[in-house]
């Protein structure tokens, strides 16, 4: 008798964990979610199409060449220097906390340019007029491209002096005796508005 009762309690305990089973849900599991992006200030000015940024209630101007070879667009707080040799004469617009400047230099002694020099041209100009030394081997180039409407750009740095740049360099004129260098450069730690007003600056590049 006692184990024909314990068969049905058997029987009734097992029905009894089945059907829990069945009926119990799991809790809900949520979908993984991607982390959030900041976008990091590049150190390297990129062009893009914003407009300039200005600070202090300063107006946009535009800056065109003596010879019309360029035009920029800047803020009119920019303080601008020029200066002249027989066989190349210079622009160079600061920014009011002295920590960037964009400079043309356009040079030409009269003598044709060969294309394959330009390279090695732009170089000793960056050694000759942008390096704290004066001297070749402080100019370190960083990447070298073509750009697509034939001008060549170089990323740079000095080795001593603090301070990078980019440079964009073409030949002008039918003789091909005008080179034309397009500079940016700033010191290290220069704040990241100003780098964006030096992007836009770049940007705003044109033949008249």
């Amino acid at each position: 008798m006692r184990s024909q009762t314990c068969i049905p309690f058997v029987i009734v305990v097992l029905l009894s964990i089945l059907s829990s089973s069945c009926t119990a849900k799991s809790a809900p599991t949520e979908a993984p979610t991607a982390a959030a992006t900041m976008d990091v200030p590049a150190s390297t000015p990129q062009v893009t199409d914003t407009p300039i940024p200005t600070s202090g209630g300063s107006e946009i101007t535009m800056f065109v060449d003596q010879n019309n070879l360029f035009a920029i667009d800047l803020p009119s707080n920019w303080t601008r220097a020029t200066e002249a040799q027989s066989d190349h004469y210079t622009d160079t617009f600061t920014s009011p906390d002295g920590s960037a400047k964009i400079e043309s230099l356009i040079y030409n002694d009269g003598q044709p340019f060969e294309e394959a020099k330009n390279k090695d041209f732009a170089l000793y100009l960056l050694n000759t007029y942008y390096s704290s030394t004066g001297r070749a081997g402080d100019i370190i180039i960083n990447s070298d491209q073509m750009m697509e409407n034939g001008t060549q750009r170089n990323e740079w740095n000095s080795k001593s002096g603090g301070y990078s740049g980019v440079s964009f360099f073409e030949l002008r004129g039918d003789d091909k005796a005008t080179f034309l260098m397009f500079t940016a450069q700033w010191k290290d730690g220069t704040e990241q508005a100003t780098l964006d007003i030096v992007n836009q600056i770049i940007a705003t590049f044109k033949a008249p």
